[in-house]
């Protein structure tokens, strides 16, 4: 991890000079055709189900259409959409009512167009064919970067509030407090702008010593660390150009979930950004008598 933060600080701060811009490290070559998940991977009755996906190359009057099937294969929700302009897409539904009742693996199809084609599962404990809804919070907090500004961080929490959100600026990392009353799941939508995670550029020595520059939203994404009470913790994520949704489990008495990444705004104040580029001339010295290889290769 501090090996990816060095790297990617160098290439920040080379942004500074004049120079070509690299060729785009676009992740396209690792993103399916179409993709679907669903924010937890089991649910109660009156739990709210958040599917998301993604069309690689959405083309204008074609839907998406999702089925859900229950664990006898039959038909408990169906949904036809127009994903969004860059192939992201969103629905909710509310897993009660006299069609949500067998408990087992629910599948969900997502279908998009003739041939493509994405499922996911989740388990579902069963329920009685009643109407009833659990509680669910869906807000928005307010993350206050002083003089950047504040920032929209929406988010849908079960088992749980959430206390308040801030930004570690040291660690790189959102750090949400929250208060687990039982054991439950968050699903937050971070802003691209204000968090996210980026694998550094394979810059050759030569590529600096003549200029040349990476805009980062070009970089390849990279995978966020998720940390509670100071432990790894999973997650299921889905992103679009904008934002990055995560899906985070917790326990009952969690109250301390961060989420480090490798930018956060603001990414470097002029004086680090001078010190870095110092940092980086006795590099290139060193590099020239020593051939140090400055990054590794992938």
């Amino acid at each position: 991890m501090v090996s990816r933060l060095i790297a990617y600080a160098i290439t920040v701060a080379m942004m500074s000079s004049i120079g070509v811009i690299l060729p785009a490290f676009a992740d396209s070559h690792n993103v399916p055709p179409l993709s679907v998940t669903t924010d937890s991977d089991s649910y109660d009755q009156g739990d709210t189900v958040v599917i998301t996906g993604l069309v690689k190359h959405p083309e204008e009057g074609i839907p998406v259409t999702l089925r859900i099937l229950d664990t006898n294969s039959k038909l408990v929700g169906i949904d036809q959409f127009n994903p969004a302009a860059d192939g992201s897409f969103s629905r909710t539904y509310i897993a009660t009512g006299p069609l949500w009742k067998a408990a087992g693996n629910y599948t969900v199809i997502a279908q998009y167009g003739a041939a493509q084609q994405a499922e996911t599962t989740f388990a579902f404990s069963g329920g009685s064919g009643t109407t009833e809804i659990n509680p669910v919070e869906k807000k928005v907090f307010e993350v206050d970067m002083g003089d950047q500004g504040t920032y929209d961080v929406g988010y849908i929490i079960k088992g749980g509030t959430v206390e308040n959100m801030e930004v570690d600026y040291d660690g790189l990392a959102l750090v949400i407090t929250i208060d687990a009353t039982k054991d439950g799941i968050i699903t937050v939508t971070l802003p691209r702008d204000l968090i996210d995670a980026k694998k550094p550029a394979n810059l050759s020595p030569d590529d600096i010593l003549v200029g040349k520059t990476v805009d980062p939203k070009d970089l390849e994404d990279d995978e966020y660390f998720v940390l509670i009470g100071g432990e790894e913790a999973s997650f299921k994520e889905t992103k679009d150009k904008d934002s990055r949704t995560l899906s985070i489990g917790f326990l009952a008495d969690d109250t301390q979930i961060e989420i480090v990444g490798t930018q956060i705004v603001p990414e470097f104040g002029p004086i680090a950004a001078l010190v870095l580029a110092v940092a980086i001339i006795s590099i290139i010295a060193v590099s020239a008598k020593t051939r140090l290889r400055l990054m590794p290769k992938y």
